[in-house]
């Protein structure tokens, strides 16, 4: 067995997982392209962002998907208290601090960071002049707390799923890897289509909860989130 400490873990979780992130925000911070994927969603002429108030993007993607987090979350608490699974209850913990401090920490630096959404911005109606990630905001604008995305760090958080079976079996490991992408990525495109998040917000959510997944994954639980099963008795007594 695989210590959680070896290269291999750092470089294909870490090290390549930072490249990647590298190279998005290379082509997301000098660019417009946060704008060129958020313009389609939105029209003057029709009153503005065009799905803000849309049943599937606020009340499926946005309301369903809080709901289903926090369902997720209650469920990891139940494996806790349930003695007859206790084998999950290490997993259970771990995706329950994954769910957490990724929301968590997002929330808090949404709280603290001054950068703002996109329907704040003059181009999208607001009152806001746009300008890139790293700029320093105008003195006279109203505080943003718009970054990074709040909303996607309750289906990032869930990439914790991955190191699940990392080690016991990697087609499942896969599987939790995708459903923590897809749900991110969808509740992003969510936010994106009602004009609450550009793409970028989503990159940075993701990249922190990963991290966070990772971190966890290898300090506090030393890469053992599954324990097995009790050895069955043997009898003693001859047939």
């Amino acid at each position: 067995m695989q210590s959680p400490s070896n290269w291999r873990l750092w470089f294909w979780h870490a090290l390549v997982p930072l490249l990647l992130f590298g190279v998005l925000l290379l082509l997301f911070e000098p660019s417009d392209l946060d704008l060129v994927l958020s313009d389609p969603f939105y029209r003057a002429a029709a009153g503005g962002w065009i799905y803000r108030e849309s049943w599937w993007a606020k009340a499926l993607l946005h309301k369903g998907g809080k709901l289903l987090v926090v369902a997720m979350a209650v469920g990891m608490l139940g494996v806790l208290l349930t003695p007859r699974l206790r084998r999950w209850r290490r997993a259970a913990l771990f995706l329950l601090l994954s769910i957490g401090l990724g929301t968590g920490g997002v929330a808090l630096a949404k709280a603290s960071i001054n950068r703002h959404c996109p329907w704040d911005y003059q181009r999208y109606g607001g009152t806001v002049v746009y300008l890139p990630l790293f700029s320093e905001p105008a003195a006279a604008a109203k505080v943003g707390h718009c970054f990074p995305a709040g909303h996607a760090s309750g289906g990032f958080s869930l990439l914790g799923s991955y190191f699940v079976y990392h080690r016991r079996c990697r087609r499942r490991a896969w599987a939790g890897l995708a459903v923590g992408l897809l749900l991110g990525s969808l509740f992003g495109f969510g936010q994106l289509a009602r004009g609450a998040h550009f793409v970028s917000h989503n990159i940075w959510t993701a990249a922190y909860c990963w991290a966070v997944a990772l971190v966890l994954y290898v300090v506090p639980f030393g890469g053992r989130l599954l324990d097995h099963p009790p050895a069955p008795a043997v009898s003693s007594e001859r047939p």
